[in-house]
């Protein structure tokens, strides 16, 4: 409620009642709870019955009370612990009945009802103007008052009537000094802004410079560290084109003394805020903002058109009195000019003044106060040229600002797409790219080689533990037997161990493999499938890690240098980077196959919708183009990786390596036959298809398991 009672005794301001109370400002805060012991009144009969009034009207009788009540009661809640102490600080009185009406209730019926009366302040049966304006010269005198004196006596009278209101009502007053000419000011005590005004210059060269002067009364409530400015990041001109503007903070002064302000901008949003933190006591202050912004000026074929926000939209204050001054280029005639204020949707443009202040400079005042959420735009209409004299440099710094995120995405994309297309070239030629220890591993030997994984892998697992002295591979008649030897199993890998233990469960140690088994063995074989399976994977990945680092480099460099073009390097490069992740989450989610139909279509249409909401919030920071060719970048990066990972991409070589060993294995059986040789190609011999060169020899009888295995996998249930 307290944000709303500065409005209210704005709408007081407005009242033709003239009636007279003695207010005074209090010059110390004991001077103030003297006053008010003094004056404590008990709670009177009539506001009892004022009570029990306010239960027995009807709809329409509230609505009438409220309408008067309105424009002269204010209820205000500061308490005595606000802090408002110190030198420079506000010391207030409250009135006598306000005491009343608090000591009666903790929210007093007033309270409840401004609520209410607050949203009937906007009336929708008032006319909206457009937000826009340009004549030929036929109109070129709408809303102008030519003569300054004029205004300056409206004002005046404005203001006495304003004092007076004051004075009726149960406000706690302070006397301000405002610019230009310092002069006395009764205003209330509660945090607002009495002035605000702005000083603007349109250059030739399309620049415009600003100069705000803003007076706040702060009681450490909503203003503790300081006035931040909000500034709309992109600009919509009539034609719902986009264009971007860019700001640069010339300095910003805190009661004519210098305070270090820097700019940020955060998704739609430029903010001008301290760079350090500090705190304001109690007080008023008068705030300097002196700032530059370039690409405001729209440009069309007949025509140029300043439009500016003066006040905007996200004040969480009530603006007592707005204004400004825009200078134009020397010998410059404006085509025509508007100013609106109200609520966004309803303007209104009978509740500004516009002067001709001489002959190239115009003023804009409001005639009433701005309350919360309310605006006032100023639309000027220019003749073509009279602020578009760029330069080239200009024009270019002005390309680079708006679609240097664009640029700088293409470049990204064509670095990685080009690096990807002449790679992928040179390993179609079959250039080595070796990976030391892979033909060890007799599985994924034979799924390089053969492209299946099947029960032969299984045989050739079982012989690689078998080489590993881990199990024991017997035959008993037609029997085969398969004998735990050990429970060290640390030269496995995490894979081989599941595979192992899901034979071999708890403390059992033989396994007989035989139709009763065959689920074990069943179970035991899809493990394996998925660790070759995994295995083939991680070695393609390994391969392409080289491609994977740059390409995943080049897509952060570009979004750095995006990044860069911005006012918060940090906040706009963590929030590309989080982007990126998602949509690249989204496109993954989106070809991933789930075991159930159901799963599918839900994963896509989340990955869907999460795409288009990560791409919708992206265009906070970036253009169109810009999401679209991360997008794009993405789905290179991954669709090369799918390629590469097949074994006629990156794997080719370790196919070529697989098959050459074959060949090798053949041509060199007599050689390989014996001993500790034939132990550790045995696996390799059989996943390779090699078995029938090499036989059951005196020397080798005592290793030789070929002929079981190839047993074994006969007797097997079909479980490919």
């Amino acid at each position: 409620m307290r944000k709303l009672f500065l409005a209210i005794c704005f709408i007081i301001s407005l009242s033709p009642v003239l009636s007279f109370a003695a207010v005074r400002t209090m010059s110390s805060l004991e001077e103030a709870q003297h006053n008010s012991r003094e004056n404590n009144l008990p709670v009177s009969e009539e506001i009892m019955k004022e009570k029990q009034y306010f239960r027995n009207m009807t709809q329409e009788q509230m609505r009438e009370y409220l309408r008067d009540r309105l424009f002269h009661v204010v209820i205000n809640e500061f308490e005595k612990t606000d802090g408002l102490n110190g030198d420079g600080t506000i010391n207030v009185q409250k009135s006598d009945i306000q005491r009343e009406i608090e000591a009666q209730n903790s929210k007093s019926i007033f309270e409840k009802i401004y609520d209410k009366a607050m949203n009937n302040l906007i009336n929708i049966t008032d006319p909206k103007p457009a937000a826009k304006i340009y004549t030929d010269g036929r109109n070129l005198s709408r809303n102008m008052r030519p003569q300054a004196a004029e205004d300056a006596e409206m004002f005046y009278n404005q203001e006495m009537a304003q004092r007076q209101a004051w004075l009726n009502s149960n406000i706690e007053m302070i006397d301000v000094e405002l610019p230009p000419y310092n002069k006395k000011t009764l205003v209330p005590a509660q945090e607002h802004i009495p002035y605000l005004f702005s000083r603007i210059e349109l250059l030739p060269d399309g620049l415009t410079m600003f100069s705000d002067t803003i007076v706040v009364v702060a009681n450490n409530n909503k203003i503790k560290n300081g006035i931040q400015r909000a500034f709309p990041k992109f600009v919509i001109d009539r034609e719902g084109k986009r264009q971007k503007v860019d700001f640069n903070l010339l300095g910003v002064y805190i009661n004519g003394n210098p305070v270090e302000y820097k700019i940020s901008d955060r998704n739609n949003y430029v903010f001008m805020e301290p760079k350090y933190n500090f705190q304001l006591s109690p007080g008023v202050y008068e705030f300097q903002f002196d700032y530059t912004i370039d690409n405001q000026i729209f440009s069309y074929d007949e025509f140029d058109e300043f439009y500016w926000n003066l006040t905007g939209s996200v004040w969480n204050l009530v603006i007592a009195r707005a204004g400004a001054v825009v200078i134009f280029p020397p010998n410059t005639q404006t085509l025509g000019q508007n100013a609106i204020s109200g609520y966004p949707g309803y303007w209104r443009d009978d509740t500004v003044v516009i002067s001709q202040e001489q002959d190239s400079v115009l003023g804009f005042a409001s005639k009433s106060p701005l309350f919360i959420g309310q605006a006032l735009e100023i639309i000027v209409s220019l003749p073509k040229g009279a602020v578009s004299n760029i330069s080239w440099s200009k024009k270019f710094l002005r390309f680079i600002n708006e679609y240097g995120d664009i640029l700088f995405a293409v470049f990204g994309l064509a670095a990685i797409f080009l690096s990807y297309f002449f790679s992928w070239r040179s390993i179609r030629k079959n250039k080595n790219l070796r990976v030391k220890g892979i033909l060890q591993n007799a599985p994924l030997l034979r799924y390089l080689a053969k492209g299946i994984v099947d029960k032969k892998t299984f045989g050739t697992f079982l012989l690689e533990l078998y080489r590993k002295n881990i199990i024991d591979i017997e035959q008993n008649d037609n029997n085969i037997l398969l004998v735990k030897k050990t429970d060290n199993l640390t030269s496995l890998s995490n894979g081989e161990k599941k595979v192992l233990l899901s034979l071999f469960k708890d403390k059992e140690n033989i396994l007989n493999i035989n139709s009763f088994s065959a689920s074990k063995i069943k179970k035991a074989f899809d493990i394996l499938k998925n660790h070759v399976l995994y295995q083939a994977k991680k070695l393609g990945l390994i391969l392409n890690f080289t491609y994977l680092l740059f390409s995943i480099g080049m897509l952060l460099v570009t979004e750095a240098a995006i990044a860069f073009l911005s006012y918060d390097f940090a906040y706009n490069f963590l929030f590309l980077l989080l982007s990126t992740l998602v949509l690249a989450l989204c496109l993954w989610l989106f070809q991933y196959k789930f075991s159930c139909s159901w799963k599918n279509k839900t994963a896509k249409i989340c990955a869907i919708f999460f795409a288009a909401s990560t791409a919708f919030i992206m265009l906070a920071t970036v253009n169109l183009p810009t999401v679209l060719i991360i997008a794009v970048t993405l789905i290179i990066i991954q669709e090369f990786t799918k390629l590469y990972l097949q074994r006629d991409g990156l794997l080719a070589t370790c196919v070529k390596d697989a098959l050459n060993l074959a060949t090798l294995l053949q041509n060199k059986a007599d050689a390989l036959c014996l001993g500790k040789d034939f132990l550790k190609n045995q696996a390799a011999i059989f996943a390779l298809d090699c078995e029938s060169f090499y036989s059951l020899q005196e020397k080798n009888k005592n290793i030789y398991k070929l002929n079981i295995i190839n047993m074994m996998v006969e007797k097997m249930p079909d479980i490919d």
